[in-house]
């Protein structure tokens, strides 16, 4: 299985440490928070990764290079106009190709165990990951399945799924959201099933986040 790490956004709600660096190559420990993403990923027996960038795009190639000192095959999916987090996926589908994939934020740090994915067998449109907790709600499970109800939602995408590139068909090359665009019509269909991570998880936004992530990642 491919892992695809979605780093091409601008990193707004974290400036002014993202004015000259996009938000993966932020330190953490004193390393870019996508080394940690990358060591963990390899550490669980992947070895093929694709990353979409755009803003401050040169920066993270140079960093990270072609995945030799991480052990692992790396290239990328550079977009000149930003496509958002359903549209970078189908700009990369040539790399992607036909089979599912797992999808990571590039701002995010979690102790979810991704060696869970190794051999998963997604037999669906994907597999979501969700916290309890958050502010913003966007889903809630019944019996694993995602559904989606104003009045009923409890839980927040975690910034981490197996996506099945069969939910692409039909699409052009566009900006997309992949929750709104992309899966809604997959979960009304009860082709989207999920599951609750209790760990740590953060998405980096701010400065307490940032100090957060510093206590938790360990080397």
């Amino acid at each position: 299985m491919k892992v695809f790490i979605l780093a091409a956004g601008y990193g707004k709600r974290l400036r002014p440490f993202t004015e000259k660096l996009p938000k993966p190559l932020i330190n953490v420990k004193n390393k870019p928070l996508i080394y940690w993403n990358l060591k963990k990923i390899k550490k669980a027996g992947f070895n093929n990764v694709i990353i979409n960038t755009h803003y401050l795009s040169n920066k993270i190639i140079r960093s990270i290079g072609k995945g030799e000192k991480y052990g692992l095959k790396i290239k990328y999916s550079h977009e000149e106009e930003i496509q958002g987090t359903g549209g970078a996926l189908i700009k990369a589908k040539r790399l992607l190709q036909k089979k599912p994939f797992l999808l990571l934020s590039g701002d995010l740090w979690s102790d979810y165990p991704f060696e869970k994915f190794i051999d998963f067998k997604l037999n669906n449109a994907a597999h979501l990951i969700f916290v309890e907790g958050k502010k913003s709600k966007d889903a809630y499970l019944e019996a694993g399945i995602v559904k989606n109800s104003k009045t009923k939602n409890n839980l927040t995408y975690a910034g981490i799924a197996v996506i099945n590139p069969k939910i692409f068909k039909g699409f052009k090359e566009d900006y997309y959201d992949l929750w709104t665009d992309l899966l809604q019509k997959n979960v009304k269909q009860n082709e989207v099933t999920g599951e609750i991570h209790s760990g740590d998880l953060i998405n980096l936004n701010s400065k307490k986040e940032l100090n957060l992530l510093d206590g938790l990642v360990v080397e």
